[in-house]
């Protein structure tokens, strides 16, 4: 495994999501700060990055127009591996989800390494904390098993490694499902999203939420996975995630990180990385992520 000494530790970014910048002001949203990001996280040791298109505004931006820019940007300031967000509305067909990413698979320069792929279906409501009640009671996210196996086989025309989200046990289920009656390339990739209070969909922030997961895990099959948290502290578990092996995203896009004085995407890194050392494991350069998941060049 690379140069045979203890696994690098895969270190993710998640720089924006569909986060505000209050309180933490430390959110890129134009292709050019995104790019910025992406360069000072490479430098304090992630390898991979995932990012929205967004507007000056911080408004949603789903056109193949922004998301090009914007791989272009990091392309030319870094060589992280990139897992960019579908333009996933409800409502949309599979090819009108890819229309962000998919034309720009054609250039070196605009092209993705992975395609996400939601691996299930959720009720996505946050929870306000201040008062415990439901902020909205009715937004669904919905990936059936037709537009999951569709989605997957678009990855392979597509020349994308597929990056395998999963919430709960029961789309983990899925994935290892596809993955013993269809020939997806090894190893798989999972993302095993956590959620903070904010958002009871998936498993809880913390060592329990994530074990839950992993020891469900068949031993037969060549997995790697990357833990990180939604509206949540991924700090707990991703120690637990460094000492058996898996691998860590984290950003301010996920959670603001208050508790820590509203930290910088790339100041959060360096926080993962001092960790995955003090347990024996040196961040990964993108080359090795690259061998590490099964990434063609």
């Amino acid at each position: 495994m690379c140069d045979g000494t203890a696994k690098p530790l895969v270190i993710g970014v998640h720089v924006n999501e569909n986060t505000m910048r209050e309180p933490n002001p430390h959110i890129p949203w134009t292709p050019a700060e995104i790019a910025a990001t992406a360069a000072a996280s490479r430098a304090a040791g992630a390898s991979l990055m995932h990012f929205h298109g967004r507007t000056p505004d911080g408004g949603v931006d789903h056109s193949a127009q922004t998301y090009g820019e914007t791989i272009e940007l990091v392309r030319a300031a870094t060589d992280l591996l990139l897992a960019p967000s579908l333009a996933n509305v409800p409502g949309r067909s599979v090819a009108e989800r890819l229309a962000n990413v998919a034309p720009n698979q054609g250039r070196p320069e605009t092209r993705a390494d992975f395609l996400v792929i939601d691996m299930g279906l959720a009720a996505m409501d946050l929870i306000d904390p201040r008062s415990g009640r439901f902020v909205t009671d009715d937004r669904v996210f919905l990936n059936d098993t037709r537009t999951q196996a569709e989605l997957l086989d678009r990855a392979g025309e597509l020349e994308m490694t597929p990056y395998l989200t999963s919430f709960n046990v029961s789309w983990t289920r899925a994935i290892v499902a596809h993955a013993r009656f269809r020939p997806l390339p090894p190893p798989l990739v999972l993302a095993i999203i956590l959620g903070g209070e904010e958002f009871p969909a998936a498993h809880p922030a913390s060592v329990a939420g994530l074990r839950a997961q992993v020891d469900l895990l068949p031993a037969d099959l060549p997995i790697e996975w990357i833990v990180s948290a939604y509206r949540g502290n991924v700090l707990e578990a991703a120690e637990e995630a460094i000492i058996r092996g898996g691998h860590v995203a984290i950003g301010a896009g996920d959670h603001h990180y208050g508790e820590l004085g509203h930290p910088s995407t790339p100041e959060l890194v360096a926080h993962v990385a001092d960790l995955g050392r003090r347990h024996g494991r040196q961040p990964a350069t993108p080359a090795q992520a690259r061998e590490l998941l099964g990434v063609s060049v």
